[in-house]
């Protein structure tokens, strides 16, 4: 089995990414699961086959606790950990050859506690592989593409696993906006020379030394992606099929 864990910011489009991957993986012969683990979700655009909220429920922590909304979701990341034998047993009995692990919206409480990373590190013990997506609305400047990086790179580092570095809602990319940052990814060169350009001097220059320590490990494996037109997908399956082909698990 290859576990396929998203993550991303809130709105990045991680739900919606689960559900377009796993038709795209049902119409291809591929027997796929979803898993579900944030406990503050009030709707998904898929019917998980696993679902934490089966296990934790917010609102009752907040009332138990008395806990703002916040402080509940907090609480009930931390507590994930007690079900962890649960949902690797339902997990199991669902015999997939891939599973798509829907993270918290609130991507910071998730991979920056240290319930995040130990829960990736023990829902299965097979092969699995991080998407973190970025947010096309977060690209479109070259300083807010590097933030969107540098963010990338946080995650690389707090998981430790392979990870596939997914641009999110391409579609809502106009085509001279899309051209500009495959040239950023081609030619790190040109994020560069776009950096220094930008009227924010100061942030220029400290964004050009944030672009030279992360370029050669982030830019090389990006993937476009829109969940509206299905743009990406086959590429991003071609992509997880190698960076996991060679784990060992």
């Amino acid at each position: 089995m290859i576990s396929i864990m998203l993550l991303g910011t809130a709105g990045s489009g991680k739900s919606t990414l689960t559900l377009t991957l796993s038709e795209w993986l049902k119409d291809h012969d591929r027997d796929t699961a979803t898993l579900n683990l944030d406990p503050g979700v009030k709707w998904l655009p898929y019917a998980p086959d696993v679902d934490i909220r089966d296990y934790i429920n917010l609102d009752e922590i907040m009332v138990k606790y008395e806990l703002g909304p916040n402080g509940a979701l907090v609480a009930a990341i931390d507590m994930m950990a007690s079900h962890l034998l649960k949902i690797r047993k339902e997990i199991a009995e669902l015999e997939c050859d891939y599973l798509l692990i829907d993270t918290p919206g609130q991507m910071e409480i998730f991979a920056f506690r240290s319930t995040g990373p130990y829960i990736a590190s023990k829902i299965t013990n097979e092969k699995k592989v991080i998407l973190c997506l970025i947010d096309s609305l977060f690209t479109k400047t070259p300083s807010d593409f590097i933030s969107a990086l540098l963010l990338a790179t946080s995650v690389q580092y707090r998981f430790l696993s392979p990870q596939i570095n997914v641009i999110s809602k391409s579609d809502m990319l106009g085509i001279e906006e899309k051209e500009k940052i495959e040239r950023w990814i081609e030619d790190p060169e040109n994020l560069e020379i776009d950096t220094m350009n930008e009227q924010r001097v100061i942030q220029g220059q400290l964004s050009r030394n944030v672009a030279n320590a992360i370029k050669e490990e982030i830019l090389s494996d990006i993937i476009f992606t829109s969940s509206t037109t299905n743009e990406g997908i086959m590429d991003l399956f071609a992509m997880i099929e190698r960076t996991t082909e060679n784990i060992i698990e």
